[in-house]
């Protein structure tokens, strides 16, 4: 099992060490969306229940050996000084000193660091999900606040066409008195702060979409970033392990207990 384990770990981190030439090609408008949001959490909880089997492979592992190995101590254990040879030793059977080779390959064999690049890779997605959501609400922020802008213009754009329509001359300065020569309005305007309202509106509006924008680079940037750095050590982690188990293993099962 842990020879195939390792085969399949090799390829598997040749192939991940792809992810070393990505570049972010992040364009404008290539936010986080819910269904991006949601494979990052599904990923998250995809790794986590990976973490949680391979902790319980180990200990289980451990656990069967251990039990074995106990069981084998008990029942060849000497009763009578008949079985203790000249030397004083115990002649315990070749089943028992496979056991004894197994469980100690199994306590020495290093699974503490595959399970903490696995967990620490736990860690990066959580963190790129984190960096979503902070992003997705600085999105809905600015998509409340473009609604508020829509909705305070065209009330704005109501109320000019039924004001001027029956007050036209209203707050209308001469021909030259604007800095551009055309008409514009001057301090009586009885809508000025209605329109002071609206700018003051929109410039909220630009600057959530300053934000948004820079949030989402960051969020690309931080993704590829925590992949690039994340990803490749997991597998050669697991690539490492697998390879070291399978030679204790083998170390094993080909002493002279002839068990292969």
């Amino acid at each position: 099992m842990w020879g195939s384990m390792h085969q399949y770990h090799e390829v598997q981190n040749n192939i991940v060490q792809q992810v070393f030439g990505l570049i972010n090609r992040s364009g404008k408008g290539d936010s986080t969306s819910e269904l991006h949001q949601q494979a990052t959490r599904d990923l998250e909880s995809a790794v986590s229940a990976w973490h949680s089997s391979f902790c319980r492979l180990m200990k289980f592992q451990r656990d069967f050996i251990h039990s074995i190995h106990g069981w084998f101590k008990l029942t060849l254990r000497p009763v009578s000084n008949d079985n203790v040879d000249g030397n004083g030793k115990t002649d315990l059977s070749d089943v028992y000193a496979f056991c004894d080779e197994w469980k100690l390959a199994l306590e020495r064999v290093p699974d503490t660091v595959a399970s903490e690049a696995i967990k620490s890779f736990i860690n990066v997605v959580h963190v790129i999900s984190v960096k979503q959501t902070e992003e997705l609400k600085i999105k809905k922020r600015t998509e409340t606040a473009s609604k508020e802008l829509e909705k305070k213009a065209s009330s704005l754009r109501n109320i000019e066409r039924k004001f001027y329509h029956s007050y036209s001359m209203v707050g209308i300065g001469l021909p030259d008195s604007g800095a551009d020569h055309g008409q514009v309005l001057d301090a009586r305007d009885p809508l000025a702060e209605k329109k002071s309202e609206l700018a003051g509106c929109q410039r909220r509006v630009e600057d959530e979409m300053l934000r948004h924008a820079k949030a989402v680079e960051v969020t690309r940037a931080m993704t590829l970033n925590n992949i690039q750095t994340g990803l490749p050590g997991v597998f050669q982690a697991l690539t490492s392990f697998s390879a070291l188990f399978t030679e204790a293993l083998d170390s094993v099962c080909s002493r002279s207990y002839r068990i292969k």
